[in-house]
């Protein structure tokens, strides 16, 4: 055993391999046969030496034999070695080559994000959140996980580290439904075709849900059917042209507002689902806070060149002093500035 073990570490001694046993033989052939050809008692020598020495040259033919394909074993042994251990190391390349890919990615984004908030007066924080929308059979799911934030030095921010926010799906669908009728003007481009009444018929089943609970029964789920209700409230208002109350108490109204953080991102992404459109999604600070109370956030929904799906939450803090009509342009105006400039460093293509 120590032998074999001995012939496997030294590669086999004498430089014995298939080729140079195959020239051998073929050598000793054509010497053999050449004698053969020049002298017949050659033949007759020989035929007696085999016949009394067979068994030997068996011997010996079967060890070189032997020898010569446990060294093409050995040889298969180390090129299958080789190869695993280069599909390893180009594994390990590869995962070294994402991690260092996706390190300055991150340190992009961290740099493209200061720059911004330091030329940006008016804005306090950038928030990153990557998103998901699935849905089953009861429920619409839209699930946030907190990515990346950058604040100005000084200010505080609340963050969402992770939410998770179930909408009813069949009132969903049904407000789907009751919308495109509601705005059917924008294909037929007649607003004598825009037919409200469904939207009217939800509003009215979703006040009469709320109204019939007591504030401190509420749960998230009420939080979500009010935040349909407000969804749904402007548009039903404009298109009737009359202004419809919220018929809720004051107790009411503050036990669903801020009950759910992070809900105004998810219903910025639920308007998309829903397919109502808007360039630059705009809310206000709901906490209690008075370095906050005049904070305006506003959302962009993105997809990187990966095809992963973000929103990049913008707080800005107008001057007090300003009008609505200002305030208004000039969030707009700083969250354009940074859809240009992300579009340009981080490289992600705006949700249209």
């Amino acid at each position: 055993m120590n032998w074999i073990l001995s012939i496997k570490q030294k590669n086999i001694p004498f430089g014995i391999n298939s080729l140079n046993f195959l020239n051998i033989v073929s050598l000793i052939l054509a010497v053999i046969s050449v004698g053969f050809t020049i002298s017949s008692d050659l033949v007759n020598k020989v035929s007696r030496h085999v016949q009394d020495n067979g068994a030997a040259y068996l011997v010996f033919f079967l060890i070189i034999l032997v020898l010569v394909f446990y060294r093409m074993n050995i040889k298969n042994d180390i090129i299958t070695s080789l190869k695993r251990q280069l599909d390893s190391e180009t594994k390990e390349l590869w995962k070294n080559y994402s991690e260092l890919n996706d390190f300055y990615r991150q340190k992009t984004l961290a740099d493209t994000m200061e720059r911004f908030i330091n030329s940006s007066p008016h804005v306090i924080s950038v928030q990153r959140y990557k998103y998901r929308i699935f849905k089953n059979n009861r429920n619409l799911k839209i699930i946030l996980n907190g990515d990346y934030t950058y604040v100005r030095e000084g200010d505080d921010l609340n963050l969402v580290a992770q939410g998770y926010f179930n909408f009813d799906l069949n009132k969903i669908n049904q407000i789907i439904s009751a919308y495109a009728k509601a705005r059917i003007s924008l294909k037929t481009e007649n607003e004598n075709d825009d037919n409200y009444e469904e939207l009217e018929d939800i509003f009215i089943d979703l006040m009469d849900k709320l109204n019939n609970i007591n504030a401190e029964d509420y749960k998230d789920t009420d939080v979500f059917t009010f935040e349909l209700i407000k969804l749904i409230h402007p548009y039903l208002e404009s298109g009737l042209n009359m202004t419809i109350p919220l018929t809720l108490s004051e107790s009411q109204l503050d036990a669903l507002n801020g009950r759910k953080s992070g809900i105004d991102i998810a219903m910025f992404l639920l308007r998309d689902y829903i397919n109502i459109k808007t360039q630059i999604d705009q809310f206000d600070y709901k906490g209690l806070s008075d370095s906050k109370k005049y904070r305006i956030y506003s959302n962009i929904q993105i997809t990187n060149a990966l095809g992963e799906n973000y929103v990049y939450v913008l707080a800005h803090h107008p001057d007090e002093t300003w009008s609505q009509q200002k305030k208004v342009n000039k969030i707009q105006e700083d969250t354009a500035n940074f859809v240009q400039i992300a579009e340009t460093e981080i490289h992600f293509i705006k949700k249209l």
